[in-house]
């Protein structure tokens, strides 16, 4: 346990200081940052739409696109962090290492986590001090953001089993999930003001609901008994795909070390 958290700590340390070794690069992305968060604000604040925002909790436009912007970018974090370590060039050299993969993995992504869960926090308290947007902090809200990280960690798995089994640059449910997420899921706008022929895409696709709840808990203040019934659906979703995600997994890392592949592109 301790050689575990060793690892994940030289790694961390390592990134971190690699990371702000960059001076400029870092100064650079601070600055466009606060441009964008500007826009948005500004942008939220001005739109008028034609729907019933109040039915997910939320007032105005600005709150309803915030807490979506807020909550997309948490639960989208673990994508991408175990497919690109396991088809990378330098795995079979960690696979071979006597740190196990548990650490090597929590430790290559930890700082990428801690570094966006800051830039979240950061966005957040400019969102709630200059332009006026109301959360709350409940657990429901930590619940459904929660579930909604499982779910794409789930997704995850199964990208990186699949992935390491064919040697595609994308499987079929991420690429149709990432594909479909900004215009059907209620990211930016309700789903109900979409053409009548994106509404089946809508309604099959996870994170809509994820969003949902998100805006009825953050936004209305709603707690758990109020989301029950969808946060089960949403639990019982997220379970079966987890066990999705380890199956195919298992397979794909299997099959890649059987034909002698695993790390290969």
């Amino acid at each position: 346990m301790k050689d575990g958290l060793r690892i994940v700590r030289e790694f961390f340390n390592i990134q971190r200081e690699v990371f702000f070794s960059y001076r400029w690069d870092v100064v650079s992305y601070l600055i466009g940052l606060l441009i964008q968060v500007a826009v948005m604000g500004i942008f939220a604040s001005l739109v008028t739409i034609d729907a019933n925002i109040e039915q997910y909790g939320t007032d105005s436009f600005l709150q309803f696109f915030l807490i979506g912007f807020i909550v997309h970018n948490i639960i989208f974090l673990p994508r991408g962090s175990l497919s690109k370590l396991l088809i990378g060039r330098s795995f079979p050299m960690l696979y071979a290492s006597p740190a196990g993969m548990v650490a090597i993995f929590v430790g290559i992504n930890a700082w990428n986590v801690v570094w966006s869960l800051m830039i979240m926090g950061l966005i957040t308290v400019i969102f709630v001090l200059f332009y006026g947007l109301v959360i709350h902090i409940n657990l429901g809200a930590l619940l459904v953001i929660l579930a909604g990280f499982t779910l794409t960690f789930a997704l995850e798995l199964f990208s990186a089993g699949f992935r390491a089994a064919t040697k595609a640059r994308q499987d079929p449910i991420n690429w149709f999930l990432n594909l479909t997420s900004q215009l059907v899921s209620g990211l930016y706008f309700p789903p109900e003001a979409l053409p009548w022929w994106l509404q089946p895409i809508s309604r099959i696709h996870p994170e809509r609901y994820i969003l949902e709840m998100a805006r009825l808990t953050m936004g209305g203040g709603y707690s758990v008994s109020q989301i029950w019934p969808s946060f089960v659906n949403l639990a019982l979703t997220t379970t079966i795909m987890l066990l999705i995600g380890i199956a195919t997994f298992r397979w794909g890392v299997g099959k890649a070390m059987q034909l002698g592949t695993l790390g290969h592109v």
